[in-house]
């Protein structure tokens, strides 16, 4: 049974991530592009629309009226593979897929100190396509991750200067995950003689959320919000597309090797690797502190520091419900991670311009970890964005964030079930743009 084609499987099922999310990881930090604009600096401080509902809940305090905010963010993702000496056949691919990631926001005020909230996001996601021949394609050909999460939270304004609140999160997730086996076992690989496996999962949980707002003045403002990761087992099916190599007393193509037949993977392994499969994951907590200082009346700069408590993934074991056998496990090694952003906001009446920068770090940058599914690296947000003021009940945002990503290397070392060694080694180099607009209401 081959290694690459385990880790294949592992990665499907748990039902991660496509090839590149925007935060650390399988990540998604696009829950409102008013925030986008600053590099997501100041989220839990800067408390500009019903978005708190997902940045701090405890800030909808601050909003006197019923108030509605529905955005969309597009993100252009362009990521080429450059092959370093792999052992398989193919060249190098690009994905340069077009991910879509809505946001939809409502603040209730149930009195001065009272103010419920509801949130439909999407913080984890996105896909990736590769073709069936390239040379990582026993690792992943297509990616498509779905995850929908539902919030509902209450604040309280205990003082003038002080409002806490507490969340609770409804996520479900769905996921589409493919690649290419190698029916060979490592004696002639080709796409010419290669299977395909298809992997559907689905989960759904309930997590929660507490969140802190202090305002010691007018001018300054500052949030602590704590997200909970939540424990998942995660549920899906294998199923296989088998070459005709994969018969037996089928041959390879003329001059290759005879096909391998009783014990092989072909023969065997994929009946055992078939059915229903479970993972159990424990998604990470985040903790998040936010600053808000006003300069002047209409100037005002903004700061985040995020801890993401990543070490909850270290090896993630799948199992075969049918016959309790353990398929294989995941090796990421994940460390916590952190994220810095600072920005900026210039309130000239009509229009508020933004600005930002943020560094956010990847929890696992080895090479020999480094999944070819989560291809993760350290990178840089430049950010600007804008609001423009239409009414005193209607307002737009814009922001835009160009991506600086560091090369992520891999190096997957298995071997194959004939006893010989192979690789697959190389880089990503990657680049992304993230465009966001959102439209406001309060009445």
């Amino acid at each position: 049974m081959s290694n690459k084609f385990n880790k294949t499987l592992l990665a499907t099922t748990l039902a991660f991530t496509p090839l590149f999310a925007h935060g650390a990881s399988f990540q998604l930090l696009e829950q409102s592009p008013s925030h986008l604009g600053k590099a997501f600096a100041g989220t839990g401080s800067d408390i500009i629309d019903a978005s708190t509902v997902y940045f701090n809940p405890a800030g909808m305090s601050k909003l006197d009226k019923v108030s509605l905010t529905a955005g969309i963010n597009f993100v252009a993702t362009d990521a080429q593979f450059n092959n370093e000496g792999s052992s398989y056949s193919g060249e190098g691919d690009t994905t340069d897929e077009l991910g879509v990631i809505p946001n939809l926001y409502a603040v209730v005020p149930l009195g001065d100190k009272l103010a419920v909230g509801f949130g439909i996001n999407a913080p984890y996601g996105l896909a990736s396509s590769f073709n069936d021949e390239w040379v990582g394609r026993y690792s992943a050909t297509y990616s498509e991750l779905q995850v929908v999460n539902i919030n509902a939270t209450a604040s309280w304004a205990i003082s003038d200067f002080i409002a806490v609140a507490a969340g609770v999160n409804y996520q479900t997730i769905e996921a589409d995950l493919q690649s290419q086996v190698d029916s060979t076992l490592g004696v002639a690989p080709s796409p010419a003689t290669d299977s395909s496996a298809q992997i559907k999962g689905d989960d759904d949980g309930f997590v929660l959320d507490l969140s802190l707002l202090v305002t010691p003045s007018d001018s300054t403002s500052i949030g602590l919000v704590w997200r909970e990761g939540g424990e998942f087992t995660l549920d899906g099916d294998a199923t296989f597309e088998l070459n005709a190599a994969c018969s037996p007393g089928a041959g390879y193509p003329t001059g290759a090797p005879p096909a391998p037949t009783t014990g092989s993977l072909c023969a065997g392994g994929l009946s055992a690797l078939s059915g229903d499969i479970e993972a159990d994951v424990s998604m990470p907590d985040t903790l998040t502190l936010s600053v808000t200082q006003y300069v002047t009346d209409g100037w005002a700069l903004h700061a985040d520091i995020a801890k993401t408590s990543w070490s909850s993934i270290q090896n993630i074991a799948v199992i075969n419900t049918g016959n309790g056998a353990q398929v294989d496990e995941l090796d990421l090694q994940y460390d916590d991670t952190m994220r810095y952003a600072l920005g900026t906001s210039i309130d000239t009446g009509t229009w508020t311009w933004r600005a930002g920068v943020a560094i956010d770090e990847s929890p696992q940058t080895n090479p020999v970890h480094v999944s070819a599914r989560i291809p993760d690296a350290d990178r840089t947000w430049l950010s600007l964005g804008a609001n423009w003021k239409l009414s005193d009940q209607m307002s737009m945002d814009f922001g835009y964030t160009h991506l600086l990503i560091d090369d992520a290397s891999l190096r997957e070392e298995s071997t194959t079930a004939i006893g010989t060694s192979a690789v697959l080694a190389g880089s990503f180099d990657s680049s992304v743009d993230i465009f966001g607009a959102q439209i406001n209401w309060s009445f």
